[in-house]
């Protein structure tokens, strides 16, 4: 048995000897359930040639990796240890037990409370007095023969990986794996998918949100990957599909490596920082390189900075959920702390507060009315598109510079792309002549590793050239046919829809919202900056810079119904000026205010010209003292936290 020690066992009951037994498979798929109970029986074996008298077995059977230390069998191990109950405990080996050092500090535990520990095949028995020195040895070569044949393993693996594109046989939708295929020269194209997954492309392309091209698969019925953990497609799975560099004939391996956490024993993946290996199978490629690499880094572009733009280095978003929400939910954005609003102000479904609020970072918690504001917000869009008439001269003179630059400058950017394909070419040569004389050094191949990627970005730009050549831009010709493809956008959509709100998102790109206050008293209410960029109407647009400009305007829109008497307050000083009396005044407004209501109107805009204000709403900057709703202020939890880094924009 290669014990050291063949001292009988006695029970310290007197009567019957009690053993426990722990037996462990790690669970991988070529280890079968019988392997627990060859491990029982050998158990049993041992303790029968070292008593015997009546024996009871009480066996821990688990599955789980030897490396991980939150197993809960180890917490039962242990406390089986500290109870005292037991008289010896059998391992097959260490290993069975739990790998590294803390298999020593565990049979020394046994060792403490007097229960004898047995590891049959490591010829370990605590009995011996050279338990521990044995027990460090064991957990040292376990620990050595793990290491040496996981990298033994993974080299194996990538080796032929490189030599002739082995795989696990693990497709995603849009791949045919045949029986019996070891290589992905075996394996093929699902053409009867190019259709959908060319269309999520596009919509990808346009919208840079994964979410709508899951409901494109919902709606065409776009089955999931035969190896998905999940049976439907979502926002995440859509990106993870449209980054797997496969689309573009280079299946990848080694983009993640595993560290170690010794404080639990787990092995977490994390990014190479030697970047994966590719295996050239153009043969499965949906997109040429170019093409796939621009989608990647527009995808990559927004999320650093598209998404929704830093303020101050620091995401507005920081904290808070990512899921998607109605317009404008998750977007419009506290103008004193920097936080978005969420629906669910104040308990009301329909209105949204400022999410600081919830956790008593800010002081503003008057909520908005989520519809009132979108029927705003659109009225405003209808009203600035409609000025946007004045400058057709404007836009038609922008537009026919375009034209004329159009024509000339994609062959002058086609001989730029060129001429720095040369150099980059003698760049790389001059490395690779550096690298047969020196040997491969470590600056070297970073260099040229550098160079490869900017060879990427060279052959994207060229792609984007190219494509602008053969599908050049297409422009609306007038605001008037801009505002027609926004209307005809706006039309099918319903206002509570996630489309309308990814729409709305692109038109309205910043959205903050912040209080105000008659300066007479009344009610903080809510107003709102918008920024309008109406190259979000149509991508082509965007690419213009100047016509960008041309078509972004920033606007305040009141998010309140104002009281009578600022609603009728231009029209009674007009009618004032005139000579009318308040009671005539009274009586000529559309309203027919009482004389009470145009005297209140009248001495509010007296109070406004007296203060040297343009308008009777000044902002409101601190919560007002004499104000006992907006009470977040004083409550002991309430400290003023705005997102790090955020400074309130000058309004």
């Amino acid at each position: 048995m290669g014990r050291k020690s063949e001292e009988k066992l006695q029970p310290r009951s007197g009567h019957v000897l009690i053993v426990g037994v722990a037996c462990r498979i790690s669970g991988c798929a070529s280890q079968k359930e019988l392997s627990l109970e060859d491990q029982e029986d050998n158990a049993r074996e041992t303790i029968a040639e070292l008593y015997d008298g009546p024996v009871e077995f009480r066996v821990i059977a688990t599955k789980g990796k030897g490396e991980r230390l939150d197993r809960p069998e180890l917490d039962e191990i242990e406390a089986a240890y500290k109870s005292g109950d037991y008289d010896v405990f059998v391992y097959d080996d260490l290993s069975r037990l739990i790998r590294g050092g803390e298999a020593a500090r565990l049979l020394g535990l046994g060792v403490d409370n007097g229960t004898r520990s047995i590891c049959i095949d490591d010829g370990i028995d605590t009995i011996d007095e050279t338990w521990e020195e044995d027990a460090l040895n064991a957990c040292s070569e376990n620990v050595a023969h793990n290491q040496r044949t996981s990298k033994r393993i993974k080299q194996k693996m990538m080796n032929r990986f490189k030599k002739s594109g082995a795989t696990a046989k693990h497709p995603i939708h849009g791949y045919i794996v045949p029986e019996g295929a070891k290589s992905y020269d075996d394996w093929s194209k699902d053409e009867t998918a190019a259709e959908h997954i060319h269309e999520g492309a596009r919509i990808l392309r346009r919208t840079l949100n994964g979410e709508d091209v899951a409901d494109y698969f919902h709606n065409h019925r776009v089955p999931v990957g035969p190896c998905a953990r999940k049976d439907q497609w979502n926002g995440t799975m859509v990106l993870r599909f449209y980054r797997n560099p496969i689309l573009k004939g280079m299946p990848q391996r080694g983009k993640t490596t595993t560290v170690k956490h010794h404080g639990s024993g787990k092995r977490s993946p994390k990014k190479n920082p030697k970047g994966p290996t590719y295996y050239e199978a153009p043969h499965l490629a949906f997109f040429e390189p170019a093409e796939f690499d621009d989608l990647v880094a527009l995808l990559a572009k927004r999320n650093s900075q598209y998404g929704q733009k830093k303020i101050n280095g620091v995401h507005p978003r920081t904290n808070m959920s990512w899921k998607r929400s109605r317009f404008p939910g998750q977007h419009a954005r506290c103008w004193y702390c920097g936080r978005t609003y969420s629906w669910g102000g104040n308990g009301i479904t329909e209105h949204l507060m400022c999410s600081g609020s919830y956790n008593y970072f800010c002081w503003n918690s008057i909520h908005i009315d989520g519809r009132f504001v979108v029927d705003r917000v659109r009225t405003e869009i209808t009203k600035v598109l409609y000025q946007l008439e004045g400058f057709d001269d404007q836009f038609r003179q922008i537009l026919d510079e375009v034209q004329l630059q159009s024509e000339n400058k994609p062959s002058a950017q086609l001989k730029q792309l060129e001429a720095d394909g040369v150099q980059l070419a003698l760049e790389k040569e001059n490395l690779l002549a550096a690298m047969r004389m020196f040997g491969p050094k470590e600056m070297i191949v970073n260099d040229i590793d550098a160079i490869e990627s900017r060879e990427r970005d060279l052959a994207r730009r060229r792609y984007l050239v190219e494509k602008t050549v053969e599908k050049p831009l297409v422009l609306p010709t007038s605001v008037a046919e801009l505002r027609a493809s926004l209307e005809a956008q706006f039309q099918p959509l319903n206002v509570e829809s996630f489309e309308f709100a990814a729409l709305l998102r692109q038109i309205v790109p910043e959205f903050f919202v912040y209080l105000v206050r008659l300066i007479d008293g009344g009610h903080p209410v809510p107003r709102a900056r918008l920024k309008l960029a109406f190259s979000g109407i149509d991508a082509d647009i965007a690419r213009i810079p100047a016509l960008d400009e041309l078509l972004t305007r920033v606007v305040t829109v009141d998010l309140f119904e104002p009281p009578q008497r600022e609603r009728i307050r231009e029209e009674s000083i007009r009618l004032e000026a005139a000579g009318r009396e308040q009671r005539q005044i009274a009586e000529q407004l559309r309203e027919r205010p009482t004389q009470t209501a145009v005297f209140n109107a009248l001495t509010l805009h007296r109070q406004m010209i007296s203060q040297g204000l343009t308008s009777p709403y000044p902002i409101v900057h601190e919560p007002p003292d004499d104000y006992k709703k907006l009470r977040r202020h004083k409550n002991r939890r309430y400290r003023f936290t705005p997102l790090d880094g955020y400074l309130p924009q000058e309004l």
